[in-house]
């Protein structure tokens, strides 16, 4: 429930219902120009009307009629044919923020954008409508498509449960539309990991994953969640987006959050990076590891994935609890050494940088950065990225990001782990409402711009105090209460998608020109291939000359010869929009290469694959069968869910939610409180007739106004059951008339 100023609640609580309200377009206030307003949220579910429980999207919408000033109409001024000057402030798209409350002082209510605007020509009304923050999201929904979910993983395995989630989905879409939970990436990662419920990235490719991916918590998070590594070492290997080159002036900054708080204090806290270079013959690692429980930081370098079989350096930093944000910057010299910096900032303001330090024991050929790997031990770790920058972030601020983005959206813990991604259509906004109503989470733009993404924990349980308290002696004027067989479901089914058995077959995505092609010193070339809607992800390929493989690069030093390659000098990106695939090839040496081919291979699946497949599980309350019959009722989290136990935690929330059904209590008008806020528990009081007193969920706010007067509608969901039936004194009769002779 929103909180008011000390004034605005006394003026509440005395029953002051004058109201006040504010109109903000474009940033410029608007207020004494409104005629008259209606503001409508409310959750949008699939789940019966009556159940005990509630979840789905919930998107508001702000309806306002405007007059005109200065003796100008309002259509004149604000209409579509208006003068620029004038109509811009309601044009569509424009900001709105409106507000309303008692006693001279309101609350925020609304913020969003002009929906649309209608100018009826002889009046001086413009009429106006809004959407909330769901309008930022109307962008084409785009998911990454990793195959290793079908490719790599056994459905009994440990990486079968949290490749990704929908928390990890919703966190993604969000920030393609400029909503942020935690540091974004920056303009030139190569590489980028949220572990925002799910070990895949957000920028790259994952290959596989080892130990325990199953640990994703909020407490102890640096910005929103983190993966929690555990007394198991959690590792993933992964595919940069780009494949850098160690042969060039620019440096790779590699860097992430960690909160180090609680653990096993007799273990390690650490992140590990490891870049696997491919070269002509063989490999170079570089390996960083950071150690917040000694303080001790290390870097190695050489040809054994191993780093103690190479060269290490080390620093001493700082050590302690906290929330560390943590930056090696790496730079290669011309033949191939390697000098790394480590940074470290703690809790946001203790700064410490170590020396430049060089391992020059052996040096790396040509090559390029074909592979990334990720450890972590005993901590919690977030938004992971490496980035490649001209030079060295000098500031705290460059180091950490900070002032470059604004958080927007709050996610509650994941829930329910994902094997694959689905394919999608439609808009971002779409995507999260279908999410929402699968998982029985709830999805909203609260009044102060906010995403906020909810499970189904926040009405699982019966809460024990309301937010507020309405009674029929002063705040109720008119409620309805029904009680309906509806209500009842208490055996409820829940279909869920089936991965295990998944077959697949590769398919080659090649290009190759008539003839080579010449990539200047310092230039770029772009070639674009198709790719089946039906086909998984390629990956980045790297250098090779085998034509008929899958994954080779073929670039060389002469137009006539494929087979003289040339390693650590084209830098190259794969990336895919929507059917067609982009390769993206930028000369990072000082002398001309030349383009012969490409080829890569993506994951489809096969025609006689039998999975996905769905699956019903079922859950049941024998007593309530036994009251009230059987009540069925089939919930459809396909394609999200995709777990057993996901779909059995569902159909038990709600049976426990629906087997002993609750009163309706539906269009409750009340003296309006600007307070009051989606999913709040108000306790309603009626003793005019009903003699109620029980506590229920707000679930949908209906408000108009029009001068001082101002209207309130709630709509809402029981949040307790009446005791069991006892049918005291009665006999029930059969339903069949006792004696009656059978059917002819």
């Amino acid at each position: 429930m929103r909180q008011g100023s000390t004034s605005l609640n006394a003026a509440l609580g005395a029953g002051e219902r004058s109201a006040a309200h504010t109109l903000r377009l474009g940033g410029r206030d608007m207020s004494e120009q409104v005629e008259s307003w209606s503001l409508d949220r409310a959750y949008s579910t699939d789940l019966p009307e009556a159940v005990r429980a509630f979840a789905g999207p919930a998107s508001a919408q702000l309806d306002v009629t405007i007059t005109g000033t200065g003796n100008e109409s309002a259509p004149a001024l604000y209409g579509p044919w208006a003068s620029r000057i004038t109509g811009d402030v309601a044009r569509p798209g424009q900001s709105v923020v409106h507000g309303w409350g008692v006693n001279g002082e309101a609350l925020d209510t609304f913020r969003g954008t002009v929906r649309s605007r209608s100018a009826e020509s002889g009046s001086d009304t413009v009429s106006l409508s809004a959407l909330d923050g769901a309008d930022r999201l109307r962008q084409p929904a785009l998911l990454p498509r990793p195959n290793l979910g079908i490719a790599n993983v056994q459905p009994w395995s440990v990486e079968y449960t949290w490749l990704t989630s929908c928390t990890w989905i919703t966190d993604y879409l969000l920030r393609r539309a400029g909503i942020h939970t935690c540091p974004p990436p920056r303009s030139s990662a190569v590489f980028y990991a949220s572990l925002h419920g799910g070990v895949v990235p957000d920028i790259g490719y994952l290959e596989e994953t080892s130990g325990l991916w199953n640990y994703w918590s909020r407490t102890g998070a640096p910005f929103e969640i983190a993966m929690e590594g555990t007394f198991l070492t959690a590792e993933a290997k992964y595919w940069p987006a780009t494949a850098t080159v160690n042969r060039t002036t620019d440096g790779l900054w590699i860097e992430g959050w960690a909160g180090n708080s609680g653990g096993d204090p007799n273990k390690e806290k650490s992140v590990r990076y490891t870049l696997a270079y491919r070269t002509e013959s063989s490999y170079r690692y570089i390996t960083l590891h950071a150690d917040f429980q000694s303080g001790v930081f290390t870097a190695s370098h050489g040809a054994s994935i191993d780093p103690l079989d190479n060269q290490r350096v080390y620093w001493g930093a700082v050590s302690g609890e906290g929330t560390y944000h943590f930056g090696w910057w790496l730079r290669w010299s011309s033949t191939g050494v390697p000098t790394i910096t480590p940074t470290v900032t703690r809790n946001g303001t203790e700064f410490w940088s170590g020396a430049d330090q060089a391992l020059s024991t052996s040096t790396s050929p040509p090559g390029q950065l074909s592979r990334i790997y990720l450890r972590l031990s005993n901590i919690r770790a977030e938004a992971l990225q490496i980035s490649q920058l001209t030079v060295k972030p000098a500031t705290d601020a460059e180091r950490t990001l900070a002032g470059t983005w604004v958080k927007g959206a709050h996610l509650g813990a994941p829930e329910f782990p994902m094997l694959a991604f689905p394919k999608v259509s439609g808009d971002a906004w779409s995507v999260i409402q279908a999410m929402a109503k699968s998982t029985l989470a709830t999805a909203e733009f609260d009044r102060d711009g906010y995403f906020r993404w909810r499970s189904h924990t926040r009405w699982s349980t019966v809460p024990k105090k309301a937010d507020v308290t309405v009674s029929s002696t002063r705040e109720i004027g008119s409620l309805t209460v029904t009680d309906e067989i509806d209500a009842c479901r208490n055996e409820i089914a829940v279909r869920w998608e089936e991965w295990a058995g998944f077959d697949y077959e590769l398919m080659r995505i090649s290009d190759t020109p008539a003839n080579a092609i010449s990539i200047a010193a310092g230039g770029t070339l772009t070639r674009k291939m198709p790719i089946g809607d039906d086909q998984y992800d390629p990956q980045v390929p790297w250098v090779g000359s085998d034509a008929t493989g899958y994954g080779n690069l073929i670039v060389s030093t002469s137009f006539f010869s494929p087979s003289s390659l040339v390693f650590g000098a084209a830098e190259h990106s794969l990336q895919r929009d929507g059917g067609t695939v982009y390769l993206m090839i930028r000369n990072r040496s000082a002398n001309p290469i030349f383009y012969h081919g490409f080829n890569a291979a993506a994951v489809r699946a096969s025609p006689d694959t039998k999975a996905p497949v769905a699956a019903l599980t079922t859950a049941r309350d024998r007593a309530s069968q036994l009251d009230y019959g059987v009540q069925s009722y089939e919930h459809d989290g396909t394609p999200w869910i995709q777990h057993q136990p996901s779909a059995a935690k569902i159909a038990s929330a709600l049976v426990a939610a629906a087997a002993d059904p609750a009163p309706g209590l539906q269009n409750l008008e009340i003296l309006a409180d600007p307070r009051i806020e989606l999913g709040d528990v108000v306790r309603v009081v009626d003793t005019s007739g009903a003699e109620l007193d029980t506590l229920a969920w707000v679930v949908g706010i209906r408000t108009e106004g029009s001068g001082t007067n101002v209207r309130q509608t709630l709509i809402l969901r029981g949040a307790q059951s009446p005791d069991s039936p006892m049918d005291y004194e009665l006999t029930p009769d059969p339903p069949v008339r006792p004696g009656a002779p059978p059917p002819a």
